[in-house]
This record gives C-alpha cells, sequence and structure tokens, in this order.
C-alpha cells in the first residue's frame, strides 16, 4: 500500500513536470526585436541673450540684415545690438516717453521709436533726423519706403522720401459714426502697397484703398484697444487682437482686464478666417513668407509664453516656456527675438521641422520612458508599454460603447509603420525639450525622479489655462463676481509612476482621465487612501465589489469625451469666443439653492460641468466635480444646477463645445455686505 501511494506522488510529479515542461515549450512568447527610441522633439535653441535692468516693451530684427536686434524698455532707453559684436551696443539711444514701439524702415537705414512722439534716427550714424508728434506708438511704412502711417485720434499719412523734411500727405477719412467709438489704437499697411488698415477702441476696423484714400470695408470686432494689426507679408490675412470686450445679462459692457486674442480675414474676399479668443496674447507677427504667427505673452502663467501656429489652420507648431511682451521674426525666417518682464533679450534659432512647419500632434498621447542616467532600459520595455497601450485603447472604446456612444477611443503616436512611438530620456539630461501642447504619458523607472528643473516642464494645468476675462471689484447680479474664463483647446503633461517589472495598463487608463478631463470618479479620494498600502492590499483593494469601478468611466465622463479632440482627430484647432454667465439664489433663502448658468458657444455646446470646493476652508484652491448636463450642440443654453451646502461661495463651469474646445469660468458668491 505504502508503495502504490510512492508511485502514485511519483507519477503525479512527473505528470506535472511534463505538464510545466509542454506549457513552457508551447506558450505564445514574444520575439525580442531590436528596441528603437524615438529623438526627443527640440524647442528652438536659445542663441544670444542681452540683458537689460527693465522690462523690454518692444524688439525688433533689422529688415535686411538679421545680425541687427534693436529694443526698447518701458522708460524708453534704446539699445541697438550687433550680435557679431557682443561685447556692447552698436547704438544706445533715448526716448523722451514711456513704453514706445520700436521698428526699422523697410530699407534698414532708419530706426523708429514711437509713443507720444515718433522719432527717427540714423542706424549708420545714430543721429536723430525727425521727430512726429503722435498720440499712440503704431506706425507703418509702405513697401519701398516712401510713406509712413501713424496713428493718434485719426490716421494721418506722411511723405518719408527725406526724413530730414517731412510731409503730411493725408489724413485718412472717418464718418462720424466711428468718431465715436474713439481713437486709433493700430495701423499698418498691406505688403502690396494696396491696403492701409486701422483699428479702434471699441472694436472697429476701417480699411482704405491706400492710393485713393477711400474707405473700402469695415470690420466689427469684440476688442478693445487692439494691441497689434498685421498684415501677412503674402498678403493673404489680417489679424488684429487685443483685450476682449463681453457683455453682462444686463447687456452692460465690460472690458476684460488681461484677456486677449486674436481673429484672422481671408484677403482679398474679407472673410473670417478663424481665430482664437483665450490666452494673454500681446503681440502677433507672421513669419516673412505668411506661413506661420507667432505670439507673444508676457503672462506665462496665464499661457503657454511664445506660441507658434500655423496660418492655414491654427495647428501648433511650437511653444516657448519664456515670458515675451513682444517678438520679432528676422526677415529669413530663422531667427526669434522676444523680451519682457525679465529685461532679457532672447534670440532663439527654429530647427528644420519648425521650418518646415511641422505642427505638433495636438489631438494623441505621446509617450516617454525615463531612466536614471547610468542605466539601460529594459530589452523588452516597447513590446511591454505597445501591449499596455492597446489595452487602454480597447478599455475605452468598451467604455464608450457601454454609455451607447460607439466603439471610439484616442490614439497614441505611431511612427510611419504604424508601431508605437517611445521617447527615450536619460535623468539629468540637460537638452531643453519641446514638451508643449500634448499628453505626455510619462512612464517612471523606478529609481527615477522627474522632472527636473532643468527640463523647464511645464505645471499642471499652466500648460492648458487661457485667461478669457477677468473682474476686479465690480459685481455682477448684485452678489456674483466672475472672476476668470478659462480655456484649454489642447491638453495638458501628465505622470504615470510604475516600475520596471510591471507596466500596469489599468494604472494608466486612470491617469488619462486627468489629461482628458476632469474625471468624475465617485470612488476617487477614498480608494487613493485605500492604494497608499503596499503589496497585496492594494491589489486586494482593486479586486474587491468597491474597487472594481476604479478606472470605468461614469456617463459624464464618456459623453464629455464623445466630443474631445482626442477622440475625435483632425478637429479645427480655430475656435469661436465662448461665453458664461452665471445667478444664483441668495444663500438665506434656503439651504440648497439654485445655480443658473447662461453659456452661449457659436461652435455649439456639448456638455457642462460644475465643481464645487473640496474643502469648505480652502474653496478656492481645490474643486470635486459635483454634476453634468447635456446640451446638445445647441449655441445658447440655460442650465440649472442644485447645490445644497450654503456655505459654498466658489464654484467652476466647464464647458466643452462640439469641436472638442474647452471652457471653464470660476465664479465667487460674494454678499453685498462681505469683503470677501
Amino acid at each position: 500500500m505504502k508503495n502504490k501511494r510512492i508511485l502514485l506522488l511519483i507519477l503525479c510529479f512527473v505528470i506535472a513536470v511534463v505538464v510545466v515542461v509542454i506549457y513552457f515549450n508551447t506558450r505564445p512568447h514574444h520575439v525580442l526585436l531590436p528596441q528603437e527610441f524615438a529623438q526627443m522633439p527640440l524647442k528652438p535653441k536659445l542663441i544670444d541673450e542681452f540683458h537689460q535692468n527693465t522690462k523690454i516693451y518692444s524688439v525688433a530684427f533689422s529688415p535686411v540684415d538679421p545680425s541687427l536686434i534693436a529694443f526698447v524698455d518701458q522708460n524708453g532707453t534704446i539699445k541697438l545690438w550687433n550680435r557679431n559684436i557682443t561685447n556692447k551696443p552698436a547704438l544706445a539711444l533715448n526716448h523722451p516717453d514711456k513704453y514706445p514701439s520700436i521698428g526699422f524702415s523697410p530699407t534698414g537705414n532708419l530706426l523708429v521709436c514711437a509713443a507720444w512722439n515718433l522719432i527717427l534716427w540714423d542706424v549708420a550714424s545714430g543721429e536723430k533726423v525727425n521727430t512726429l508728434k503722435t498720440s499712440y506708438g503704431g506706425f507703418a511704412f509702405t513697401p519701398d519706403g516712401r510713406f509712413l502711417a501713424t496713428n493718434s485720434n485719426v490716421v494721418k499719412l506722411w511723405d518719408i522720401r527725406n526724413p530730414k523734411h517731412i510731409i503730411e500727405v493725408a489724413t485718412l477719412p472717418f464718418n462720424e459714426e466711428h468718431k465715436a467709438k474713439g481713437w486709433t489704437c493700430a495701423v499698418d499697411i498691406s505688403s502690396d502697397g494696396k491696403w492701409i488698415a486701422a483699428g479702434y477702441s471699441h472694436g472697429t476696423i476701417n480699411v482704405w484703398d491706400l492710393n485713393t484714400k477711400q474707405l473700402v470695408r469695415t470690420l466689427e470686432t469684440t476688442y478693445y484697444e487692439m494691441n497689434f494689426l498685421k498684415f501677412s507679408p503674402n498678403n493673404k490675412f489680417l489679424t488684429v487682437g487685443g483685450p476682449v470686450l463681453f457683455k453682462d445679462k444686463n447687456d452692460k459692457t465690460w472690458v476684460s482686464n488681461g484677456a486677449k486674442g486674436y481673429s484672422m480675414w481671408e484677403l482679398p474676399n474679407w472673410k473670417p478666417h478663424g481665430g482664437v479668443q483665450r490666452g494673454n496674447i500681446e503681440n502677433l507677427v507672421f513669419s516673412p513668407d505668411g506661413k506661420m504667427c507667432v505670439g507673444s505673452n508676457d503672462w506665462l502663467f496665464y499661457g503657454r509664453g511664445v506660441e507658434i501656429w500655423s496660418t492655414a489652420d491654427g495647428a501648433p507648431i511650437t511653444s516657448l516656456q519664456t515670458a515675451a511682451k513682444d517678438i520679432s521674426i528676422s526677415n529669413d525666417g530663422k531667427l526669434l527675438a522676444t523680451g519682457g518682464r525679465d529685461g532679457i533679450v532672447r534670440i532663439w534659432k527654429l530647427n528644420p521641422k519648425q521650418l518646415d512647419l511641422t505642427t505638433t500632434p495636438a489631438d494623441v498621447v505621446r509617450i516617454i520612458y525615463c531612466l536614471p542616467k547610468d542605466e539601460e532600459p529594459p530589452s523588452d520595455i516597447t513590446t511591454r508599454l505597445d501591449e499596455s497601450t492597446k489595452k487602454v485603447q480597447d478599455f475605452y472604446e468598451n467604455e464608450m460603447e457601454k454609455h451607447g456612444l460607439g466603439r471610439k477611443t484616442f490614439r497614441f503616436e505611431t511612427d510611419e509603420n504604424d508601431k508605437l512611438k517611445v521617447y527615450l530620456l536619460k535623468e539629468n539630461d540637460r537638452i531643453d525639450f519641446d514638451l508643449s501642447n500634448e499628453i505626455w504619458l510619462v512612464i517612471l523607472d523606478e529609481n527615477t525622479t522627474f522632472p527636473q528643473p532643468n527640463y523647464k516642464l511645464p505645471h499642471f494645468g499652466h500648460n492648458k489655462t487661457f485667461w478669457y476675462t477677468k473682474i476686479s471689484g465690480n459685481n455682477l447680479q448684485d452678489h456674483v463676481i466672475a472672476e476668470t474664463l478659462i480655456g484649454t483647446n489642447l491638453g495638458s503633461l501628465h505622470y504615470v509612476y510604475t516600475k520596471k517589472k510591471k507596466i500596469d495598463w489599468r494604472d494608466i487608463a486612470h491617469e488619462l482621465k486627468f489629461a482628458f478631463a476632469e474625471p468624475d470618479w465617485k470612488y476617487r479620494y477614498f480608494m487613493s487612501e485605500m492604494n497608499k498600502s503596499k503589496g497585496f492590499f492594494s491589489r486586494f483593494n482593486r479586486i474587491m465589489p468597491w474597487g472594481k469601478d476604479w478606472i470605468n468611466l461614469s456617463k459624464c465622463e464618456a459623453e464629455w469625451l464623445d466630443k474631445s479632440r482626442y477622440f475625435n482627430p483632425n478637429q479645427p484647432f480655430f475656435d469661436k469666443r465662448p461665453d458664461i454667465q452665471m445667478s444664483v439664489s441668495p444663500s438665506e433663502a434656503m439651504n440648497t439653492r439654485r445655480f443658473q448658468f447662461d453659456v452661449a458657444d457659436e461652435d455649439g455646446i456639448h456638455q457642462v460641468q460644475l465643481f464645487v470646493p473640496i474643502d469648505i476652508k480652502s474653496q478656492r484652491v481645490r474643486k470635486k466635480f459635483h454634476d453634468c448636463k447635456a446640451v446638445n450642440g445647441k449655441a445658447k443654453a440655460t442650465v440649472v444646477f442644485e447645490i445644497t451646502d450654503p456655505e459654498i461661495y466658489s464654484v467652476i463651469l466647464r464647458m466643452i463645445d462640439m469641436y472638442g474646445n474647452i471652457a471653464s469660468r470660476e465664479f465667487i458668491i460674494k454678499d453685498k455686505t462681505s469683503d470677501r
């Protein structure tokens, strides 16, 4: 009997060994192919810096010599530098007014600086040539340099063929209606010398035939005190921009505080081409061929600093995390000059991809694998990442179908062979890579710390936040203050922390929720506390009933993603200006208050979401999802939410339009007697 048991055990052991051997010999296994990593995209290269003690107000390249760069600070101190001789400026001049603008004549022989006075200097000698009285800093030359246009209360045209004896040629005609709308604040002349255009406070643009001096076109905008008005060098576009005007529910007009956008028209038919009604755009310039435009922003935490777009469709090319009041492009189109509040003029060299107008993939997720500087990547990391990302795509596809929205998912960036692109980044690498605009999924090695300060990565929210409007010291509906209206057209940087041994697709799926939209996850804070435990307990929490839905999409999330540009590639980049207004029942009336929002967007509103404070004591710091409402493409709608907590005084309404553009507005409920 005992021998039979021993034989049975031996037989079972042999069978087990045979099964294991068969399994390991027949199981599917990966053929480890040589791993290829994509090269990190490079930003424009910083090649020169010129320091000034005060804020730089205006910069300009010479139109004939890219080695010459002129700039003026807010106090009127002018420097002309030759980039080939950097030990001292070629010229050091002074303008009597503050906040002047600077530029060159088309031949490059005259340097012009204008505010209340327009002064011309000879570039070769540095001698003052002449002075004109103006009342605003805008000016423009005809392409041949024979005439100069200035703007004050009117637009004047001057003959400067002899700059020492300037002759007034014409004062361009205005009708009484346009006079009543205010003063001129921007002027430009088309590069073919056919048109001259001027922008006025309160939004009107007049266009005249430069030859006949007759008014040929009037355009209306929502801008106040236009910061810039520019014809593109190829005569295809006219663009203007400045602070945005808007109206409240009582039809009272407000001027935005720091909120600036731009609009473009196609020439010669003068049809609207597109625009961006967000951000803090101080100035916008075109490349010499007119195929890209560059916007400057001196408030880095209100946007992306310097942004470069394609003029064809507004697609992003690159951006620079540097504050810039003004910007200029060299005559060969290869260099950018920026200057701003830090008192430094920086010269940047565009790389070949940017010069070829290679746009960044703004509607796909891109992957970085980050390693300690002395280690090599695991031999199968690209394969495992490819497997995990496909599972994540399948997960979102299944979730969207579950909610009746079809099998729709997002895309990861792939190469020309449709293979997943993985960028390899070594810790402490000193190169400043271009990590702007899109969602970057950062896979961290177990021992890696990331990001390091030298990467100059955008902070959460800063890369995607644009300010539409801010009202200070004024009440709406007696006790509601609209603090900010922000929008995000693209994505933001997100991190996924993982270990070498395991790339968990569920972690990636969960993290992407925060990149696509603020998640509606009722278990979010509970599960985050539960999963602080390591190892077995963390895995146990995920498989228990309270953790099964930790990554599943709610109906609100799925509906939001249905119009997200990440789930709908090739959406237009230009977007119309949205508007959000709120009224709320008084807190003393009842515990449950009705928050009524009137929303409008010409692109059609898909969904709105309300966010309320997580902590009553710090209501302006963190918000959590409260509820959502479907609007189904209407251009205007009224939505109502109910909030039971009477102590809430800060809420955010976020909305997405039919093209995936996102805007949100924060409202502060302020009692009439409160000083809060």
